[in-house]
């Protein structure tokens, strides 16, 4: 799922199985950067829609997730985003059950980066230069089967200045 903090849920179908979000108008959830503008360092901001429709691809190719892009519509004469995905039912997860999961991805932990909610785990996977920020307990769930997906993660794909500034964070060897 999407968290609220990107978009609202606007409906939820007849056989409840997917839930409709739209982007609140004018935002598209969040992105990170980094450059000039922020010393050097990862700075969540917001994203443009591009940035948010990746970050959702994104969502589907790492995490085998079924987004979909329904449209784009107007509200209050500024453009939104509509999507829809499953719904997805379950208990909360710990810190070391979302770092197991991540690890077996191969995604590799940034330590001292929190970046979304406060005391959020962050990561990075060299493999596709994918980084996901904003994991915390709120942003995963583990169904009736016992396994971990995470539900809104802030995915970014690397660029070479985010890459070097990450490499800092890497916790290679712990």
């Amino acid at each position: 799922m999407t968290s609220d903090r990107a978009a609202k849920n606007i409906a939820l179908p007849g056989d409840r199985s997917r839930y409709w979000k739209i982007t609140h108008p004018g935002r598209c959830g969040f992105t990170v950067v980094c450059g000039e503008e922020t010393g050097g360092e990862p700075e969540l901001t917001n994203a443009l829609p591009l940035e948010y429709l990746t970050w959702l691809l994104l969502q589907n190719q790492i995490f085998g997730d079924d987004l979909h892009l329904q449209g784009i519509a107007n509200e209050r004469g500024t453009q939104v985003v509509v999507t829809s995905q499953p719904v997805v039912l379950g208990t909360a997860v710990t810190a070391e059950e979302m770092r197991d999961f991540m690890a077996k991805l191969w995604f590799q932990p940034l330590t001292n980066l929190a970046l979304g909610r406060p005391g959020a785990l962050a990561f990075y996977r060299d493999l596709d230069e994918v980084a996901a920020f904003d994991a915390h307990p709120g942003n995963f769930v583990k169904d009736d089967n016992g396994i971990v997906l995470p539900i809104d993660l802030i995915l970014v794909r690397a660029d070479r200045t985010l890459q070097k500034a990450l490499e800092r964070y890497l916790a290679i060897g712990e």
